[in-house]
């Protein structure tokens, strides 16, 4: 697990002014994957090709010389874009220089009032009682705050708790909820207060979510593959393409360091390069409160547990490295997992726009998921550590905001 220090921060507000198009990791092409879904937000890894797309525009403009090494340029003594934002990869990975990013947040930012509102997915395990259909749409939700038991649940013919298991999730502990009715997942967002609300365990307070399509709406497209040569289309090569329309002042939230000069108010972002404002805030989603009150909590929590706002990529799939055997170390501190709450996993690709290739394909925890910790670290060192700290195994995905981590308290369920 990697994290990534604050240094000459900057804050931008991505409005979009038209539909987006941000592809998931899924192959797609005219006559066998038919349909092109969105993803929303927008993954890390675009995130970075818009902030690095815009520094080249704004600043330089010779993008072959660029892909190039930067080798060739007759200003090359003076520039400091390949220090700021990296080299694109050639035969690996590439570099991102200084270049570091927090998010993107889905948020609400009303310019007159200069007022921000960051939208948080609601964390995996909390879940919705069943409603019947004549009642969902009129009943506030019910929600439901999972916590872990003090110990393992073992039927007649379980066998995971047995010494000889190797498998790391078969020592987990399960998350519980003494609701007799039956549960659903929850899909949707919450506001800061919400997710802090959570975070401190004062689940009470918490009776709503923001829905989807209150934020944004999803809009599907038909076309079909031409052949140039003939001008004619292609029999049977049909295909559906999904864009994502934002609300009113619904757009991006990213935070941004490395990079001396953002440029202008203008930015390309996503699928066909869709034009979009940037507005530079001079005010940043703040924690300051938040976290007296969090290393308070902490202090009679029986652990810590770590949601991600962001999605993140672990070598071992769910499990962080240096977690193989659930306990390790990270930025001193020795950790212990307990428990997890962690949705089907996200599909992550791209584009390489440079090489005109497509980007090594990934499966990632997604944006929601809950790790729950034990460590015998203070609360301050905790907070420091991973509170809005982007965490993940490679220091390169760290490093462009896979992982946004933020930390809460928890507690065993008292049956």
């Amino acid at each position: 697990m990697t994290d990534i220090n604050q240094g000459n921060q900057k804050q931008i507000f991505i409005e979009p002014s038209d539909v987006l198009l941000f592809r998931d990791g899924r192959p797609f092409s005219a006559g066998e994957g038919h349909r092109a879904r969105s993803i929303f937000p927008p993954t890390p890894n675009t995130m970075q090709g818009v902030i690095r797309s815009k520094v080249l525009s704004d600043r330089c403009g010779r993008y072959e010389t660029y892909k190039n090494g930067c080798n060739d340029c007759e200003k090359q003594s003076n520039c400091t874009i390949p220090d700021e934002i990296g080299r694109p990869a050639q035969n690996d990975r590439g570099s991102y220089g200084n270049l570091e990013i927090r998010g993107a947040i889905i948020a609400k930012y009303e310019y007159e009032k200069n007022n921000l509102t960051p939208y948080f997915p609601v964390p995996a395990d909390v879940v919705e009682v069943k409603e019947k259909s004549e009642q969902r749409d009129h009943a506030k939700p019910r929600l439901r705050f999972l916590q872990p038991l003090p110990q393992k649940l073992y039927g007649d013919n379980d066998l995971s708790g047995d010494d000889l298991s190797d498998d790391p999730q078969a020592k987990l502990l399960p998350l519980w909820t003494q609701e007799k009715t039956p549960v659903e997942g929850v899909q949707g967002y919450w506001e800061q207060k919400d997710l802090e609300n959570y975070l401190l365990q004062n689940y009470p307070s918490i009776t709503q979510y923001t829905k989807a399509d209150t934020l944004y709406l999803r809009e599907s497209r038909y076309g079909i593959d031409v052949d140039n040569a003939r001008q004619t289309v292609k029999e049977g090569q049909l295909y559906q393409t999904e864009f994502i329309r934002c609300k009113e002042n619904i757009g991006l939230y990213t935070e941004v360091d490395g990079v001396s000069n953002l440029g202008g108010n203008l930015i390309a972002i996503g699928g066909e390069n869709r034009a979009a404002q940037c507005h530079h805030l001079h005010q940043k989603i703040d924690w300051g409160n938040f976290t007296q009150s969090l290393e308070n909590k902490l202090q009679q929590a029986d652990g810590f547990k770590i949601y991600f706002a962001t999605p993140t990529i672990f070598k071992n799939g769910w499990l962080p490295q240096k977690l193989e055997n659930l306990q390790g170390e990270y930025q001193g501190i020795e950790v212990e997992l307990i428990a997890a709450s962690i949705p089907r996993y996200q599909t992550i690709g791209g584009w390489d726009v440079a090489y005109n290739r497509p980007k090594p394909t990934n499966r990632a925890i997604p944006a929601g998921s809950v790790y729950y910790f034990s460590s015998n670290a203070k609360p301050s060192e905790i907070i420091k550590a991973f509170h809005w700290q982007n965490i993940a195994d490679e220091k390169s995905d760290a490093q462009i905001g896979f992982g946004l981590a933020l930390v809460g308290a928890w507690n065993y369920l008292k049956l």
